[in-house]
């Protein structure tokens, strides 16, 4: 009955929380005039030149696409592993039961994530696109990986602070304290040691697509 009460209102405020931030969205005439970047951006990794402004039409249609990649459902059931492991939160005990129930818990809270930061992006004009970094120093690559997860490209091909990282990341942190855990999860505290896994969960998901190419090709498995 938990697990039911969990994914209903998940997916209430996943469905709600898009809609209702892409509304303030401004009319796309009133943004202006886009040009080509020449130069590599902040972070060392210049945009490619098949790079174009998304709208938010196509803003929705990538974070739709890539809501439920492998890799997020793998880092998903890694952090309900941690969870069961940290016995967190142990009103929800052992076992597979529990540990599916926590296993859920990671997906609701990254649908919901998914959702806040989705609305961030269409009304601070915010790119979350991942581009691989050009440094050809491992330190140099992780870093930019990591940097990527909380500045961003935007929509002039410019670079911002990813405000869409940490809105998602703490509200969806907020939303599943207090909608689904138990009580004494209820606080400030739970909530921002949630928030910063979560961004820490996303700079290795950046890790993880700065070097998967290049295991592909060791391994070789595609291009």
């Amino acid at each position: 009955m938990r697990l039911l009460c969990m994914f209903e209102r998940t997916f209430l405020v996943a469905l709600i929380a898009p809609g209702f931030l892409a509304a303030q969205q401004p009319p796309p005439g009133d943004a202006p005039p886009v040009t080509q970047p020449a130069l590599p951006d902040a972070v060392g990794t210049p945009l490619p030149s098949n790079w174009t402004k998304m709208s938010v039409k196509e803003k929705f249609r990538y974070d739709a696409r890539h809501l439920f990649e492998l890799d997020n459902i793998i880092f998903a059931g890694m952090g309900a592993a941690l969870d069961q492991e940290r016995d967190r939160p142990g009103a929800w005990g052992e076992g597979w039961g529990p540990y599916f129930e926590r296993y859920a818990s990671h997906l609701g809270q990254y649908a919901v994530q998914r959702s806040i930061a989705f609305g961030v992006q269409a009304v601070d004009h915010e790119d979350a696109r991942y581009f691989r970094s050009t440094k050809t120093t491992l330190g140099g690559r992780v870093a930019d990986a990591f940097l990527h997860t909380v500045w961003r490209h935007d929509d002039s091909g410019g670079m911002m602070p990813a405000y869409s990282e940490f809105f998602g990341d703490y509200g969806a942190a907020a939303l599943s304290r207090y909608l689904w855990w138990p009580q004494r999860f209820h606080n400030g505290k739970a909530v921002f040691i949630a928030g910063s896994d979560t961004i820490l969960i996303d700079a290795g998901i950046n890790l993880f697509h700065e070097f998967t190419p290049d295991i592909k090709r060791r391994l070789h498995l595609g291009r």
